[in-house]
């Protein structure tokens, strides 16, 4: 029983998981102008209806790229319609537009939330009594989208802020190698997309010269922290282990793109 029930949950939660889809999982809107405003486009694909409430709040990242909700933005967007019921193959596009500020310092940072939400049954569709067991999953999904609003001519400015050695993580045994504490901090007036940036690791002789010899270059693949934006005045903490090919002492490091 309890297999038939197992292989059940295996083929509906697939079937059910293209209930609906969201598209983009990104805008980019500027705080006045026509730019301003801004469309994700829904679709249900499922065999059922699907209700969908759509809310935005605004969010930020602390030191290791983790979001962090914010409170509720509501009074800074128009969002249209932010209550829609799709019939089966049924398309719509919501409407995200900025109404806060007009002159804005620096960018701003939100997740706007599509959320499915249960449509109440009619007591004409409960079904008959039947024998056996009768196993009823309801799934609903979320969606989010980040939504970024600049200020024209916003740009990104990611720089080294600060390079510490730390010993090995508690418990990785004897033969773990130290590690290297890497503080990025974007300086700049909109986010960094970090993905395509490599680390160049340079040790220091005893003058203080960087050995451009020993040098030891990491590209964003090998540290999962750069994969994410860094948002406009937020830190970034890149915890690596220290590199074999790297001397032991001060090093440099260098963010190039």
């Amino acid at each position: 029983m309890y297999s038939q029930i197992l292989l059940a949950l295996s083929v509906l939660l697939p079937l059910r998981a293209l209930a609906y889809s969201v598209s983009p999982n990104l805008v980019l809107l500027r705080s006045r102008g026509a730019e301003s405003s801004g469309f994700i486009q829904l679709e249900n694909k499922g065999a059922k209806p699907a209700a969908i409430e759509i809310t935005i709040h605004e969010v930020h990242k602390d030191l290791d790229g983790q979001a962090i909700s914010g409170k509720e933005a509501d009074d800074d967007f128009i969002i249209y319609p932010a209550q829609l019921v799709m019939v089966p193959g049924d398309e719509a596009g919501v409407q995200v537009r900025w109404i806060g500020e007009p002159a804005l310092d620096t960018e701003r940072a939100y997740t706007l939330v599509a959320r499915e939400v249960p449509i109440p049954r009619k007591s004409g569709e409960e079904s008959e009594p039947s024998v056996g067991i009768r196993v009823d999953i309801t799934v609903l999904m979320n969606y989010e989208v980040r939504i970024y609003v600049a200020p024209p001519g916003a740009k990104p400015k990611v720089v080294v802020e600060s390079v510490t050695d730390r010993p090995p993580p508690a418990g990785a045994g004897p033969a773990a190698s130290a590690q290297l504490e890497i503080i990025l901090a974007n300086q700049g007036t909109t986010h960094a997309s970090m993905g395509d940036m490599t680390l160049v690791l340079l040790p220091l002789g005893p003058t203080g010269a960087p050995l451009k010899q020993r040098a030891v270059t990491l590209s964003a693949g090998d540290i999962p922290a750069m994969n994410k934006h860094l948002l406009a005045g937020e830190q970034r903490r890149l915890l690596i282990p220290r590199p074999s090919g790297l001397p032991a002492g001060p090093v440099r490091v260098v963010l190039s793109d």
